[in-house]
């Protein structure tokens, strides 16, 4: 149950964990690593055992399946359990015999480490999935946080990461390894190979002053060092260094400010740097294999507190890299192309999957029809291959006979009280066509059926948004300018958006109910506070009833809007996932009310004044007509976004019918949709078809990348730049979102740049997520640092203020190679 470090080898990762095993090794080996022992793992199972938690743990895993959520509320309740468990009395006896051997008898500082046995192997680096626990004092300390490193290999955060990895939650347990301190002067980070470019002949290194978890969470901006293997430093990056860890007098740890003298100065010197650098060798000798390793230094001597293989080295693939440039090279992007690039980008940032491709295309090929019947032929879609891999439209236009029709179609939509009948008309006949999809019972339908509705469905949104682009957008966007010059004539700081003040569209009467829920939610005794504290809708409804009626009153009116506004595969609307109206509502409460501007009645009055009554009475009905083709504009997306959520339920059956699983992410959005239906006809998936969700699944990586590579075409390297360190290379293009801390993380969507001070492991299923991340604070081996490298995105870090400098949905391009952040302009 209990293993001195002396006792311990690498090949026993299955009872001293993966951070036990390497300290027991480098112990035999003689590397100067602090004293302690490791309870093992087989104590680990003991405890649960004695507790009646193996049982359970298996069935409450088993009960939750592979949802995220479930996943999460059953860690919750095993943390609880596990927390409130008693260590067996001879296993507590013999940790605190352990203990009082170390140093100081029943005062002797320690770590209480968690040690997985799954973590740092080779393969994988757990980045701190479970908990550790520093300067801890006392007997009845130490079993305390044991057993929270017990109920830490429960928590969120590590349950998810298992689960992403592939690493089987029933089987692996937890050793605890218990370690003297050090009271390190200096502290860091040291790779035995370069991370970012790959090199074995450079050695990087990240220091600071006081305890090493400082530069291991990135809490401060850490100096770094390029060294060669000799010891001599080639390059110093002095950091801001503006915080340590030290020990705190109760127990724990604190942060306190460093003086303006040692901030300026390096934390390490040359002899150090030489000193640390050879015992380092030493670890990679033994082991075989470039090394991941902390340590401390106190009194000139150098101390190895843990030590794993580096899993994160960056590996270029010259072939890759010729199919992404040969992909890239073949059109270029400029003018009005990378404008109208822009605008979707900030729809679509991420690369288009085979099942959207054609559906997106189906609504943005309607307003290159309509250019085509007044001669003008251009395309304005991205275009795609058989692989499945994306790249940005072809850039130029051409005339045909056809632009003798351009006259009239320009008479007709400046006619915009003709167009607006037009709208009035047949308007009620999509949205009668719209309910019979609603009506439809998707888990009944068989194979030919789902694809007769998808045809059905494909040929509904070419003719609605035909016919949107048509009436409501062309012929809107033809008269605001005539509309604005009357305008200007009023006050010349208003605008055509100004037309549209108090109007009831989709999106304000959302955001006007948005903020009626956090009004009705602060009105429920605690409901507020339990809206704050994270508590979910399912739970809301359950202990404050009443809450129920506002998010059904909310939902009957809002329910089909989606998070995206016409990526069908991605998408979720509100009655998908309800708990957006928390996130939406949850910033909102207890927030002041916003000051009311100039009404429209108002300003009406105010154009009345200016262009006399009789003028005045020619332009109203104009600006009424451009109003309402406002609404219609925001109604329509929202009807293409309401049969959205019914394709979605149609592909959940096709999937099942076709693949055994209504998950159809897995395989089914690998095909067309014109693939599809041809499937369903055919009443089954032929080989070809196979093998290309075959090939398309191997192409994705391929196609994420060549799509980043088109996106930085379209915003050009211009506007103010902020530098910092290079984490993780790359290049990416995105939306900023600033978060805080993990209450904002619902905030956050696939394809943001993740903007913040710091990261820890919590954040870690952000990284999945993201394009780019950008920090604050931080170095090359950081957390923020080495996750990215582990999911292959680009990370700059210390940049000193970009949570300050940038909100959210600026658009900014994150150059991981040169360690700089552009504002896109």
């Amino acid at each position: 149950m209990i293993k001195r470090f002396t006792e311990i080898r690498k090949s026993d990762v299955e009872i001293a964990g993966g951070k036990g095993a390497n300290l027991g090794e480098m112990t035999h080996f003689g590397i100067a690593v602090p004293k302690g022992f490791v309870v093992t793992a087989d104590a680990y199972r003991c405890f649960l055992s004695e507790n009646g938690l193996d049982g359970f743990v298996k069935e409450a895993l088993d009960k939750a399946g592979d949802d995220e959520d479930e996943l999460k509320a059953c860690a919750g309740k095993i943390c609880e359990k596990i927390r409130a468990g008693n260590i067996p009395q001879e296993i507590s006896d013999k940790i605190v015999r352990a203990y009082r051997e170390l140093e100081a008898g029943t005062l002797s500082r320690v770590a209480v480490r968690s040690s997985a046995t799954a973590e740092d192997l080779e393969d994988a680096s757990f980045a701190g999935q479970q908990e550790t626990y520093l300067n801890v004092q006392g007997e009845e300390e130490v079993l305390k946080q044991i057993r929270n490193c017990y109920a830490s290999l429960w928590g969120n955060r590590a349950v998810i990461y298992r689960k992403n990895h592939g690493y089987d939650r029933s089987e692996v347990a937890l050793a605890v390894v218990v370690q003297c301190m050090v009271e390190s002067e200096v502290a860091g980070v040291l790779f035995t190979a370069n991370p970012l470019n790959g090199s074995r002949d450079e050695i990087k290194i990240n220091a600071s002053y006081g305890l090493g978890e400082s530069v291991v969470s990135g809490r401060v901006t850490a100096d770094s060092y390029i060294c060669d293997r000799k010891g001599n430093i080639l390059s110093c990056n002095v950091g801001s260094k503006e915080t340590q860890i030290v020990y705190a007098k109760d127990g724990g740890t604190e942060e306190i400010t460093v003086s303006d003298k040692l901030r300026a100065e390096k934390a390490l010197s040359w002899q150090m740097t030489g000193k640390l650098i050879a015992e380092a060798l030493r670890v990679e000798e033994y082991y075989g294999m470039p090394m991941d390793i902390e340590w401390g230094i106190r009194d000139d001597q150098v101390y190895i507190l843990q030590a794993r293989a580096i899993t994160t080295l960056n590996k270029t693939d010259p072939e890759e890299e010729a199919k992404i440039k040969e992909y890239t090279s073949r059109v270029r992007c400029k003018g009005m192309m990378r404008k109208n690039m822009a605008f979707m980008l900030e729809k679509i940032p991420y690369a288009y999957l085979p099942m959207d491709y054609e559906l997106i295309e189906i609504i943005d090929d309607q307003k290159s029809v309509i250019f085509a019947e007044a001669g003008i032929l251009m395309d304005g879609h991205p275009q795609v291959d058989d692989d499945g891999v994306t790249i940005l439209p072809p850039d130029g236009k051409r005339l045909t006979g056809n632009v003798k029709h351009l006259p009239a179609m320009l008479k007709e939509f400046s006619d915009i009280s003709h167009c607006e009948k037009k709208l009035r008309k047949h308007m009620p006949e999509y949205k009668k066509e719209l309910l019979e999809f609603s009506q439809v019972d998707y888990r009944k339908l068989s194979l030919a059926e789902c694809g007769i509705m998808m045809e059905r469905m494909r040929d509904y949104l070419r003719r609605l948004c035909y016919f949107r682009f048509k009436y409501a957008l062309f012929s809107g966007v033809l008269n605001q300018g005539k509309l604005e010059r009357q305008l200007k004539k009023v006050d010349k700081s208003l605008n055509n958006f100004d037309l549209l003040r108090d109007l009831d569209n989709e999106t304000s009467m959302m955001s006007r109910d948005i903020e009626k829920l956090a009004g009705e939610l602060e009105k429920v005794p605690g409901a507020a506070e339990a809206v704050s504290e994270g508590m979910p809708i399912d739970a809301l409804e359950k202990n404050y009833p009443q809450t129920k009626t506002f998010f059904d009153d909310f939902l009957n009116k809002h329910g089909y809007k989606s998070d995206y506004n016409c990526y069908c595969t991605i998408a979720r609307t509100f009655r998908e996932d309800p708990e957006r109206m928390l996130r939406l509502s949850k910033p909102l409460i207890g927030a002041a009310p916003k000051e009311e501007g100039e009404s429209f009645n108002t300003l009406m009055e105010r154009l009345k004044a200016a262009a006399g009554e009789k003028k005045y009475n020619v332009i109203r009905p104009r600006i009424d007509s451009y109003r309402y083709m406002h609404v219609i504009r925001e109604e329509s997306q929202m009807m293409w976004e309401e049969e959205f959520y019914y394709m979605r339920q149609l592909l959940k059956r096709t999937s099942e019918l076709l693949f055994g699983t209504e998950d159809y992410n897995t395989e089914l959005v690998y095909l067309f949709s014109t693939e599809m239906t041809e499937v369903c006809r055919e009443g089954h998936l032929n080989d070809r078809f196979r093998k290309k969700i075959t090939q398309r699944k191997a192409s994705r990586p391929l196609a994420e990348k060549v799509w980043e590579a088109e996106k930085l075409k379209v915003f050009p390297d211009t506007g103010e730049v902020l530098k910092g360190v290079s984490g993780s290379i790359g290049e990416a293009v995105g939306k900023v979102c600033v978060i805080g801390g993990p209450e904002e993380f619902g905030k956050f969507s696939k394809g943001d740049i993740l903007v913040c001070r710091l990261t820890d492991p919590e954040w870690t299923p952000l990284f999945s997520l993201a394009s780019a991340v950008v920090a604050d604070t931080g170095a090359e081996l950081s957390h923020a640092a080495i996750v990215a490298r582990e999911y292959g995105i680009p990370a700059v870090l210390g940049v000193g203020h970009a949570t300050t400098k940038y909100k959210d949905g600026d658009m900014i391009r994150v150059n991981g190679t040169k360690g700089i952040v552009t504002k896109v302009e």
